[in-house]
């Protein structure tokens, strides 16, 4: 087991802190829960440059792609209270193994879809199950 001391205070005696982990796994556990917590920004943004091909694709006017970037962002800001508090109750491991589950299938199902409505409904999927993980990638860099 690794363990690591702490001092937490100047009269107070050191205590050792023990994980299960070796300090290059926490390393590596932190690296990629923040590489998956990039793509919430990564995700919001990079769908701003086919603004104009995705109105043309979709038949609609320029104003409807932009309540799927709206719809998104709505998303967003409610998805990082729903899977935290998933998270506390039914673990970290298994929401976060869910939320990128979902992630990527709705990613194919945007590649995939013909439709506006499926489009905007695939868009707020997409937030909330990748916004959601901000939460808990703070949980899992706050132990580490």
């Amino acid at each position: 087991m690794a363990h690591e001391k702490a001092s937490y205070g100047q009269g107070e005696e050191a205590l050792e802190k023990y994980s299960v982990f070796s300090t290059a796994h926490k390393w590596c556990i932190v690296a990629m829960v923040s590489y998956v917590a990039w793509f919430s920004t990564l995700t919001s943004f990079i769908y701003y440059p086919a603004i104009h091909q995705l109105a043309q694709a979709f038949a609609v006017s320029i104003d409807k792609i932009n309540l799927t970037i709206t719809s998104y962002m709505a998303v967003a800001t409610v998805a990082p209270i729903l899977l935290g508090d998933a998270a506390v109750v039914l673990g970290r491991r298994p929401v976060y193994v869910l939320a990128l589950g979902l992630y990527i299938g709705a990613n194919v199902a945007i590649v995939l879809s013909n439709s506006y409505a499926a489009l905007v409904g695939l868009r707020a999927l997409q937030a909330l199950t990748i916004s959601g993980t901000f939460p808990i990638a703070y949980g899992v860099t706050s132990f580490a």
